[in-house]
């Protein structure tokens, strides 16, 4: 794991500034996931950030998570890798008002304090670029499964209509 990032940043300072994070964290610290992916000890994703000032001078920053990501097939219930390279535009503001006028390939982000943690972002673009629906890509979908060659056909009232035959006939 690379932790050459600070837990909190100022965004509006880090814009001006042009400043650039990149490295690895451990998914264990990203708390808004933890319930959609399945990880152990020792697993990471990474990612880069960087902070600048676009032409209206809006502070945003470009993130971008890679990897793997352990999560769990739902068509057969077992572990395996999600591979994931998600990049989004971050438009930082200090109110919905200023989040409708940002351009629309910005994803806003309402700033309740003048610092965010840089983990908070990674989540994120994280949950941005997970599959709604995890399937291993060797996974078949249940109907495809080979199914044994059909028997007989099984008719419950055969034997009931042999009978109303019979009570006609008399």
């Amino acid at each position: 794991m690379s932790r050459d990032y600070p837990d909190w940043i100022n965004p509006h300072k880090a814009a001006q500034a042009r400043r650039e994070f990149s490295g690895s964290v451990l998914l264990t610290r990203l708390d808004r996931v933890l319930d959609l992916i399945d990880p152990a000890d020792g697993d990471e994703i990474g990612f880069e950030i960087g902070f600048h000032l676009d032409d209206q001078r809006q502070a945003c920053a470009r993130v971008r998570v890679y990897g793997l990501v352990p999560m769990v097939c739902q068509r057969t219930l077992k572990r395996y890798q999600q591979p994931i390279d998600s990049a989004s535009v971050v438009g930082m503001v200090d109110s919905l008002r200023a989040a409708e006028a940002l351009p629309e390939d910005y994803d806003p982000l309402v700033l309740e304090e003048s610092r965010i943690r840089l983990e908070d972002l990674i989540a994120e673009e994280l949950l941005l670029g997970l599959p709604l629906v995890p399937r291993a890509p060797d996974s078949a979908p249940v109907g495809d499964r080979e199914r044994s060659a059909p028997s007989e056909t099984h008719r419950p009232f055969a034997d009931l209509a042999r009978l109303a035959g019979k009570v006609d006939k008399d």
